[in-house]
């Protein structure tokens, strides 16, 4: 068994040594360092045009939101100056408000009288809490109020 590995060693220190191959050779050399260099290369540029694509899809999504926007604001506007074309610009509305060239004003849906049993729904919110953080205090208190007996008695 030993000849067997000994000869087995021998014939690859003669192969190994049969080829002569140096990997300092200088073109070898400038070979590998110019292909890292032109992978690094690429790579940067790969990361470089997918950065100015995000940049430009972002740009071209807040344009469209800009436009749509405006578009708005300019139908907003045009439907405005066309309701404003009656001749009465003082007029009184249903709810005894007088408004000046039909224009919306934020007391037309107000909800400040909503109540019940005369508070308001903040007021009611507070109570609630209010009664809760009882809830909780007493629940601890009783809890923490037991009497615990740790008196043990072997009986043997």
């Amino acid at each position: 068994m030993n000849k067997k590995i000994l000869y087995s060693f021998i014939i690859m220190l003669c192969i190994i040594f049969s080829f002569s191959i140096c990997l300092a050779n200088s073109d070898m050399l400038k070979d590998a360092a110019n292909t890292t260099k032109n992978m690094v290369n690429d790579a940067g540029n790969a990361v470089k045009g997918a950065m100015n694509e995000a940049s430009n899809m972002s740009k071209d999504a807040t344009n469209n939101i800009e436009n749509g926007m405006n578009n708005v604001s300019n139908t907003i506007m045009n439907n405005g100056d066309n309701n404003n074309t009656s001749k009465d610009t003082n007029n009184n509305n249903s709810q005894g408000m007088v408004s000046n060239n039909n224009t919306y004003t934020a007391t037309r849906t107000a909800t400040n009288n909503a109540t019940f049993m005369g508070m308001t729904g903040t007021t009611w919110t507070w109570v609630i809490m209010g009664i809760v953080a009882i809830a909780i205090i007493a629940l601890v208190w009783y809890y923490s109020m037991q009497f615990n007996e740790t008196n043990y008695t072997n009986r043997d």
